[in-house]
């Protein structure tokens, strides 16, 4: 968060985690998990609710830093949402309507093709979710999130793997922080 308390930006460095169900659903593990998204509007109440905007990056590689082979990467923006004062948020995006543009090297892009989605949960808040000022409050949380794309009309055996990418378990519990 800055210090004018009027952006939120979630940051994830370098999480280890494995990648399941690509490529016949034999696992990759000790990948690594980057994101950085930063709002770019103002938190808002829906009911009892929070919903902000942001717009972002993230990369599953095989080197931190997004370095190695790059499994899969992506640009979005959509919104963040959760219950005030509850211990989860969700980023949902889902192309279309809202923006993700996906890219690998091990993936072909015409199988990284809309409709695309990238959904990631945040779990355990703490501290429970609020805001300040005209963001979403700083807290840690564990994670998890899938990522889906469409799949080119005749499928080869190399390509089925992208159906499976919709249950990419970044399943990892790992500790995530806002910065800013």
């Amino acid at each position: 968060m800055n210090g004018a308390d009027t952006v939120t930006t979630f940051t994830v460095d370098n999480a280890s985690t494995d990648v399941t169900q690509l490529f016949g659903n034999s696992p990759m593990a000790g990948v690594f998990f980057n994101l950085s998204a930063s709002s770019i509007d103002a938190v808002s109440g829906v009911g009892s609710a929070l919903l902000q905007h942001y717009s972002g990056t993230f990369c599953i590689s095989s080197a931190a830093n997004c370095g190695g082979v790059d499994i899969l990467s992506g640009t979005f923006t959509d919104a963040a949402f959760g219950a005030a004062g509850g211990t989860g948020l969700v980023v949902n995006v889902s192309s279309p309507p809202d923006t993700l543009v996906l890219s690998s090297s091990i993936l072909p892009a015409s199988d990284l093709i809309a409709p695309t989605s990238f959904n990631l949960a945040l779990s355990n808040l703490t501290p429970a979710l609020a805001s300040i000022g005209s963001t979403i409050a700083p807290f840690d949380a564990s994670f998890a999130g899938t990522a889906s794309s469409a799949v080119a009309a005749v499928p080869e055996p190399a390509t089925m793997g992208i159906l499976a990418l919709g249950v990419l378990a970044l399943a990892t519990l790992r500790r995530r922080t806002i910065g800013g």
